[in-house]
């Protein structure tokens, strides 16, 4: 970052007291409008915010969108559409979250970029399985393409709408899952689907779309006009921005009234300390891939070493740390050389944040040490003379191209293997002392309980599953 962006007020961004920093947000939109460079260090803060504020307050990811919503009409077409695309793709990510509040800031936030983003929206409509998620909302954008000029967005766009209407037609889908798209093209005045848009009404539930069929034929007829549908994004920021930032700024407080007693308990729970750690400086100083893996890597140093060396995190020592690390995990963890270069630098900030705030007293000595073993590390987990059956059995899963962040697919692979009798497996279990036994639906690492992909994740994170630790599984995955 150059001294002109390093000295925005950045610490307004994540401070967690008091009400929206409107001027900071200006500042910062004024400077996305001079500086070009600055949407790229944005875009990091997002990222980094969206890994916090699961284990605490923050409202910074909150903050980028609407900083790039009051800078929207400033900025040219090329700059808009970066950024537009930015905000839609994390858009469709805050719909696997199921995260509402984030959804409607981001659908805002995407809308003021204008109709420039109207093909990356469908792009995204389009990697959408089901109507869950973000669906209603990147539906809901189509509407922009109503202020396009070029006729090949508006012809993709009315071919996509009256695409998802007739396959409603067919019964393919059900009919409320298209009133957006109907919205649209009554909003861009195509009347030949008009008997369509009649047809999908009558077949929706009273309160289930069909109020909303009704509105767009009667715009299709010319009796209701354009301002009775307005859109959020053709609010002030600050209208549709303040409600949903209070939204969420009561969320903490009530969940901070909750978990009190818990975030307060003494730092031997590995869950405490990592959500101690992961709201650091330490932390928040890593690479962003390095700090999306790091919850996964530290708590799972401290639950080893806590499970099988008896040590608790303000008790760790050198002969803790190379069990675990240069023993337990190449024999349990399943990942690739990408994944476990991580490991080391990971910990090495765990160990020093832990000598900071005076936990661990020689923590910065046995950070040294673990920068040391980084290349073992690897060499070691990469083995697989090393590898433990349930990891072996994952890594064989994973070369014969099996997500095996997918609990189903693993089950289907290692049942298709026992029916043909592969002599692979070990004839013995492993040891109980220091591996627990594995039963063919354990995910990664072998001790781990069986966790479905939309569970709550169970480092404490409070994402699902597949968007904290099962995401770090499949970064690993791919790192083969």
């Amino acid at each position: 970052m150059d001294n002109k962006l390093s000295q925005l007020p950045w610490q307004e961004l994540w401070r967690t007291q008091g009400e929206i920093p409107w001027p900071a947000l200006e500042t910062f939109a004024d400077a996305v409008v001079a500086e070009p460079g600055l949407a790229d260090e944005l875009f990091k803060t997002y990222e980094q915010a969206r890994g916090v504020s699961p284990t605490g307050a923050c409202y910074a990811d909150l903050y980028v969108p609407a900083i790039f919503a009051l800078a929207a009409p400033r900025l040219d077409e090329e700059r808009r559409r970066v950024i537009g695309e930015f905000l839609v793709k994390k858009l469709a990510e805050a719909g696997e979250d199921d995260d509402d509040v984030m959804m409607e800031i981001l659908t805002s936030a995407s809308g003021s970029m204008g109709p420039i983003i109207v093909l990356a929206v469908l792009d995204a409509i389009a990697a959408e399985s089901d109507a869950d998620g973000a669906w209603f909302h990147l539906w809901n954008l189509t509407a922009l393409a109503t202020e396009a000029e070029d006729p090949f967005v508006r012809d993709q766009t009315v071919r996509a709408c009256a695409g998802l209407l007739e396959r409603a037609d067919r019964g393919e889908i059900r009919p409320d899952e298209g009133m957006e798209a109907a919205h649209t093209l009554a909003l861009l005045g195509r009347t030949e689907y008009t008997k369509l848009l009649e047809r999908l009404g009558a077949k929706c539930e009273p309160f289930f779309g069909r109020a909303d069929y009704e509105e767009a034929v009667r715009l299709l007829k010319g009796s209701a006009n354009r301002e009775e549908w307005p859109q959020a994004w053709e609010e002030p920021v600050r209208k549709w921005f303040e409600p949903r930032w209070q939204t969420i700024r009561d969320w903490f407080a009530r969940r901070g009234a909750e978990e009190l007693e818990d975030v307060s308990s003494d730092l031997t729970v590995p869950a405490n300390m990592v959500r101690r750690f992961m709201k650091s400086q330490w932390a928040g100083d890593l690479p962003q891939d390095l700090f999306e893996d790091a919850p996964f890597i530290t708590r799972r140093l401290l639950e080893y070493a806590e499970t099988y060396d008896g040590t608790a995190p303000n008790e760790l020592d050198e002969q803790t740390l190379r069990h675990v690390l240069l023993d337990l995990f190449p024999r349990t963890v399943a990942g690739g050389r990408g994944f476990f270069a991580k490991v080391a630098p990971a910990v090495e900030a765990l160990l020093e944040w832990m000598a900071s705030e005076g936990i661990l007293e020689n923590g910065s000595a046995l950070a040294r040490l673990v920068h040391g073993w980084s290349e073992q590390i690897v060499d070691e987990a990469m083995d697989p003379e090393n590898w433990g059956s349930a990891k072996a059995m994952a890594m064989e899963a994973e070369q014969a191209g099996v997500d095996i962040t997918d609990e189903e697919a693993l089950q289907r692979f290692w049942y298709a293997r026992a029916l043909h009798s592969l002599d692979d497996l070990e004839p013995n279990p492993p040891d109980q002392t220091e591996e627990p036994p594995v039963t063919p639906t354990a995910p990664i690492v072998e001790h781990t309980p069986k966790v479905g992909r939309n569970d709550p994740c169970p480092c404490g994170s409070g994402k699902k599953y597949k968007k904290c630790c099962g995401r770090s599984a499949k970064g690993q995955a791919a790192n083969t």
